[in-house]
C-alpha cells in the first residue's frame, strides 16, 4: 500500500507541470487584471482565461476611473473585464466602491454640507452597484479605513460623513441586495491595534443590523512575514463567522528594495514555503466562509510593487516576467495534493 501511495505521489509530481492550481483547491481562485493587458498581451490573456475561476478589476472600478466627472460615469473598461469574465465562465468580484485613494479631482474639490456629501457618495455607490447588479458576486464596499494605530484614517469621507462606513454598506445593499459585501484592508499582521479596530467595526456593524457579509484580507506580505502573526489574523478573522477573502495576495521577496538583490533558489524556496503556508492555513477556515484567494495581478512583470515602490527587482507572484509558471507553482500544487 505504501508503495502504491508513493508511486501515485511520484506520478502526480511528474504531471504537476500540466496541472492547474485551481483544480487543487475547492474554493474560488482568482487574480486582479488590467483590461489593456487582456486586450494586448496574449500570454497574459491566456493565463487569465486558463488559471483562474474568479477575476477582480485591479483599478478600473475605482472612483477615479469609473466616475471621472460629477455628471459622468465611465463603465467601459470595467465592462470589458466583466465581459471577459462572463465569456470565460469566471466569477467577477468588484473592487472598490469607497476608498480614500484614487479619488477624482472633482470629488476633492467638492463643496457642500453633510447632506450634500452623503448624496454624492450614495449616488456613486448606488450608480456603480446598480450598473453591475446581478453580474458581480461581491464588492469591496469600503477599503482601508484604519491606520496602524487603530484610529480611523482621515479622508474625504471620514471628514465629511459621520458613520460613512455603515452608510456605505447600507447604500450598497439597497442597490444590489444579492451582492456579498466586504470590508477590505491590509497589514493586520503584527498590528494588533489595527486588527482590533477592524474586528470592533465588524462587531458593531453586525450588532446594528448593517448588511456586511465578509472580510477581505489583502495579504500583501513578504518572505519574512511572521507566520504566527498571519495565523492569528486568519484565526480572528474566521471567528467573526463572515466570509473571508484573501483579496490581494502577493509575497514580496525584496521588501527592503536592495538594488543588488538576486532572486536565487534559496529565496524562491522561501517564497514557495510562504505560499504553501498561506494556502494551507486558508484551507482550515470553514468551507462556508471561504470566498476565495485572489492574487494581485498575474505575473511578476505586472505587479504593482515594482511601480508603486520603484522596486524593479521584485518577484512576488507565481508567474515570471515571461508568463511562465515559477517552481513555486508546482510546489504549491504538490503540497496541496499531499495534504488532501
Amino acid at each position: 500500500m505504501k508503495l502504491i501511495t508513493l508511486l501515485l505521489g511520484f506520478c502526480y509530481c511528474l504531471s504537476a507541470q500540466d496541472a492547474n492550481l485551481k483544480d487543487a483547491v475547492k474554493f474560488p481562485l482568482g487574480a486582479s487584471v488590467n483590461p489593456r493587458m487582456l486586450n494586448e498581451n496574449e500570454a497574459y490573456r491566456n493565463i487569465a482565461k486558463e488559471e483562474w475561476t474568479s477575476l477582480t478589476a485591479e483599478n478600473h472600478m475605482k472612483m477615479m476611473l469609473i466616475h471621472p466627472a460629477a455628471d459622468r460615469f465611465d463603465f467601459t473598461k470595467g465592462d470589458e473585464i466583466l465581459d471577459f469574465a462572463k465569456a470565460s465562465g469566471k466569477r467577477m468580484h468588484g473592487h472598490t466602491l469607497v476608498w480614500h485613494n484614487q479619488v477624482p479631482q472633482w470629488m476633492k474639490d467638492f463643496q457642500g454640507d453633510q447632506k450634500a456629501w452623503e448624496e454624492l457618495l450614495k449616488n456613486h455607490i448606488q450608480t456603480v452597484a446598480s450598473h453591475y447588479k446581478g453580474k458581480i458576486a461581491g464588492w469591496d464596499v469600503v477599503n482601508e479605513s484604519f491606520l496602524d494605530d487603530g484610529s480611523l484614517r482621515p479622508s474625504l469621507w471620514a471628514d465629511h460623513i459621520p458613520d460613512y462606513i455603515a452608510k456605505s454598506f447600507q447604500w450598497a445593499h439597497e442597490a444590489d441586495p444579492a451582492a456579498i459585501l466586504f470590508y477590505n484592508d491590509y497589514g493586520q499582521d503584527g498590528k494588533p491595534k489595527k486588527m482590533k479596530a477592524i474586528l470592533d467595526l465588524l462587531t458593531d456593524l453586525k450588532r446594528r443590523g448593517i448588511p456586511i457579509h465578509g472580510l477581505g484580507l489583502q495579504m500583501h506580505i513578504n518572505v519574512d512575514s511572521k507566520r504566527n502573526e498571519l495565523q492569528e489574523v486568519l484565526d480572528k478573522s474566521a471567528a467573526t463567522g463572515l466570509k473571508i477573502h484573501l483579496s490581494e495576495l502577493d509575497i514580496a521577496v525584496n521588501p527592503k528594495n536592495n538594488p543588488d538583490f538576486v532572486y536565487d533558489e534559496k529565496v524562491a524556496s522561501a517564497q514557495a514555503e510562504q505560499f504553501i503556508f498561506v494556502f494551507k492555513s486558508y484551507q482550515k477556515i470553514p468551507a462556508a466562509q471561504q470566498y476565495g484567494i485572489t492574487f494581485w495581478n498575474i505575473s511578476d512583470k505586472d505587479s504593482w510593487l515594482r511601480g508603486y515602490f520603484k522596486r524593479p527587482k521584485e518577484y512576488p507572484l507565481l508567474f515570471d516576467d515571461n508568463y511562465k509558471r515559477k517552481p513555486a507553482y508546482s510546489s504549491l500544487i504538490n503540497s496541496l495534493h499531499t495534504s488532501n
